[in-house]
């Protein structure tokens, strides 16, 4: 049988296809080693996130049995047995994988475990994409890997129709309000990104203008030089200063604030600095949406903070409050960290993830794990949110407490609410601040609550804080 090829290019994963008579696909990977891989791959190895948090999202989970260091999405990863690129490959093969999933950096770093690995039979494979149309082949070569490319084209259309909706918001901005950013990579270095790296397309699908355009990719990377001194060239121009943070970018706004020259920067001057965690901006995966949206919300918050369609809502549910709650006060999205919510789970405590009635890829599921987080809910420590439960006063007014920082209120005598609940000062602090009423001297803390009702009182709680 003549053998059919196919080639498919972008930067830093080329891959070159061929059917073989035998049914083995050859490529290239973005190592530049040629293999030949016999797909479906059932027991796999992946070393880095982005691998692991796509092969979930094409539906694997027995068949995914070992994965890197710090995995922290999706929760299923972090019950996975661990494995390093550190460590000798008699682990990796007593494992029995058939395939192990890794990128760039690892076969360049650790060419001795490559070759041992495949001296013993095991299909080694490295991709990164570093643009966005390099992440939907990405995608496709994973569900060709794993017998998935049914999966692969759902991951597809569901990124594809997250950016019509953002792009649709987008474009009720107007042209002259855009803002123009200075999205940072590496603060240390004074590095950007390269114009067609992920996380630019990340920042133009969200609205904003990048002023650094002219910046130059750094040996074929999506890191690229800028320097201070070109920087510091657009002070005046600059109204959002954003900054990715992970482990190349340990950054913190008070090192943005404290930098020598930085003051002369707009965004700086003004408090316009935002940071973004690298693993919803610069990862190929499906969560690229959320770090888009997130990106909208900082720079256009009346527009991707809006929650006119909650509030027309006669009953809110919990997962709706949480959403609005987030919105209206501003909440950065939480995004898992490995080190501190295994450590929870460890302690007994909720772990991002563990509702069991919470879908955790849906949008919903992130409000609510960002508002747990930040300890907005009573009572939320067990397996399950009751997402669809009405939200009621008293956890409107626990919410309210816990999120700001309220002044003194004026004593105020609560009658359906006993003196030793842990409510009843949460409860009188709002209502003593006007922020929730008193019908004769009742709260009725289990009295559900309109989206209108539970908006005004975010509100008020919000004019109180500003006012202290």
């Amino acid at each position: 049988m003549r053998t059919i090829h196919r080639t498919i290019g972008f930067l830093c994963l080329f891959l070159f296809l061929g059917v073989t008579a035998a049914g083995a696909v050859v490529i290239v990977d973005a190592g530049g080693k040629r293999v030949t891989v016999s797909p479906p791959y059932h027991r796999i190895i992946s070393l880095y996130g982005a691998h692991t948090e796509n092969l979930f999202s094409l539906g694997l989970n027995k068949e995914i049995i070992g994965v890197s260091r710090h995995e922290a999405y999706p929760p299923a990863a972090t019950r996975k047995p661990v494995f390093s690129y550190h460590e000798d490959a008699e682990r990796f093969i007593a494992a029995r994988p058939d395939l192990v999933l890794v990128r760039p950096m690892i076969t360049r770093g650790y060419p001795a475990l490559m070759r041992k690995l495949r001296a013993a039979g095991i299909t080694v494979v490295s991709l990164q994409p570093t643009s966005v149309d390099g992440m939907l082949t990405y995608w496709k070569t994973l569900g060709l890997l794993t017998g998935r490319g049914k999966a692969a084209a759902r991951m597809i259309a569901r990124f594809e129709a997250g950016i019509a909706r953002i792009k649709k918001m987008v474009a009720g901005i107007p042209k002259d309000k855009r803002k123009r950013v200075y999205f940072e990579a590496i603060h240390s270095r004074m590095k950007t990104f390269a114009p067609n790296a992920i996380a630019m397309f990340a920042l133009k699908t969200a609205g904003g203008i990048n002023v650094a355009a002219d910046a130059k990719a750094v040996r074929g990377t999506n890191i690229a030089e800028y320097g201070k001194e070109r920087i510091l060239s657009h002070a005046d121009e600059i109204d959002v200063f954003l900054a990715q943070r992970g482990a190349m970018n340990r950054v913190t706004r008070r090192k943005i604030l404290e930098e020598g020259g930085f003051k002369a920067i707009k965004a700086v001057r003004e408090g316009r600095i935002y940071i973004i965690d690298e693993k919803i901006i610069s990862r190929p995966t499906l969560r690229l949406v959320t770090g888009i949206y997130e990106i909208g919300r900082f720079l256009y918050p009346e527009t991707f903070n809006d929650v006119s369609n909650l509030r027309a809502k006669k009953l809110l549910t919990r997962a709706q409050f949480a959403e609005m709650i987030v919105k209206v006060t501003g909440i950065p999205i939480k995004t898992p960290s490995y080190r501190h919510d295994i450590l929870k789970r460890r302690k007994g405590s909720h772990c991002y993830g563990d509702y069991r009635d919470v879908d955790y890829t849906s949008e919903a599921s992130a409000y609510i794990e960002t508002a747990v987080a930040r300890g907005l809910f009573r009572n939320a420590g067990g397996r399950r949110f009751f997402p669809l439960k009405p939200i009621l006063r008293g956890d409107v007014a626990y919410g309210i407490f816990m999120k700001f920082d309220l002044p003194e209120a004026r004593p105020v005598k609560i009658s359906d609410i006993p003196e030793d609940d842990p409510l009843y000062p949460q409860a009188a602090a709002v209502a003593g601040l006007g922020i929730m009423k008193l019908n004769q001297g009742k709260f009725a803390p289990g009295r559900v609550v309109s989206g209108e009702a539970a908006y005004q009182a975010l509100k008020r709680a919000v004019a109180v804080t500003e006012r202290k």
